[in-house]
Parts: C-alpha cells; structure tokens; sequence
C-alpha cells in the first residue's frame, strides 16, 4: 500500500496536469479556490495536502471527480475546457465520445481477423 507523501505527490502531478491541460495560471486557479498561490504551488509539488473541503473545490473548477485526483479512478481520463460552448454542442461532444467508446469495446471483442477486415 502507498504511503501518505506517494498520494500527496500524485495528488498534486494530477492538480497541475489538469491545471495546465485547461491553460489556468497558479494565480489564476489560487484566486478561484480562494488560496494563496504559495498554496497552489505547495499542492502541486507535493509538500502540502489540500484540505477536504479545497479538495473538492480544485475538483470542481477543473471539472474533474475528487476519485480522479485520489487516483482511485479507472480510466484514463482527459480535460477539455467546454466554456463557451453550448449544451447541445457539449451534448454532442459527449455523444461522440460515447460512440467511440461503445465502438472500441466491440472492436475488443472481435478476433485479430475480424479486426483486420474492419
């Protein structure tokens, strides 16, 4: 089993992945959460944990589940920024996603041959 400081130093490598994959500055994440950027910064590198209730608030202004920073998650997951989309536009971002998922579970299921044919 992990230790504590294995958790806080992936805890804050997902925090900083997820961070820069939407193009947020330290500054810019710290003022949404409500922290000090020497917070932020103290996060991603590992030497501070974030609170429970900090916890939630990086998860939800990432867009992220608190399991996915935990490391508990299953899949891989990637983060896009869909500000400035509509909900149908979003709708079908996700229905696409969707298609493509549900297509490579069959692809998974099919033999080598049947995969070549496709």
């Amino acid at each position: 089993m992990e230790d504590i400081d294995d958790m806080n130093e992936k805890i804050g490598d997902k925090i900083k992945k997820y961070r820069t994959s939407i193009k947020m500055t330290q500054a810019e994440f710290a003022e949404r959460l409500g922290v000090t950027g020497s917070s932020i910064s103290a996060y991603e590198n590992g030497t501070r944990q974030p609170s429970y209730f900090i916890l939630v608030k990086i998860a939800n202004v990432l867009g992220v589940t608190t399991d996915s920073l935990l490391g508990r998650d299953k899949c891989i997951e990637k983060t896009i920024n869909v500000s400035g989309l509509t909900n149908t536009q979003i709708n079908t971002i996700k229905d696409i996603v969707n298609t493509y998922t549900d297509y490579n579970k069959m692809l998974n299921l099919l033999s080598e041959s049947g995969k070549n044919q496709l």
